[in-house]
């Protein structure tokens, strides 16, 4: 899970013959969130307003599954991006888990965006699976594009 440098990757894109494909990783679960976001917005490269104040937001999501949970905070945060025109840059995430179910907690801080220059349409259940490997978690994820 480590690049030359030595360094974790926290994402790299996968081969897809439709769609963008990405594998995330993460140390942990909130890491995996966090990487997983950072991933998304590499995939629509918005053009940042450097200047604009700091917003808010928080969102609260479950799921039955971490995958299916982690699906869900990337088309909320999407939704987010297009709707408001904002990108988050902190991520304090809180998962819990309570018999069949995966609760997010999740307080974002980010700031306004001046364009998107690739459209996503969603983050897709495809295939969306956590899964350890070598003390590391990793989720493929395909964006419809």
């Amino acid at each position: 899970m480590s690049q030359l440098s030595g360094k974790p990757k926290k994402f790299e894109y996968l081969e897809h013959p439709a769609d963008i494909g990405v594998r995330v990783y993460g140390k942990t679960l909130n890491d995996l969130f966090k990487n997983a976001a950072l991933a998304l917005y590499d995939v629509f490269e918005p053009s940042i307003d450097n200047y604009s104040k700091r917003y808010k937001r928080k969102i609260v999501l479950t799921s039955g599954t971490i995958g299916d949970l982690l699906i869900s905070f990337l088309n909320e945060i999407l939704f987010l991006c297009v709707k408001s025109h904002l990108i988050f840059e902190k991520f304090f995430i809180n998962i819990s888990h309570s018999n069949d179910e995966n609760k997010l907690e999740c307080e974002m801080i980010g700031r306004k965006i001046s364009a998107i220059n690739r459209e996503v349409k969603a983050a897709t259940y495809h295939n969306a699976k956590v899964q350890r490997v070598d003390g590391y978690l990793y989720i493929d994820i395909i964006f419809d594009v």
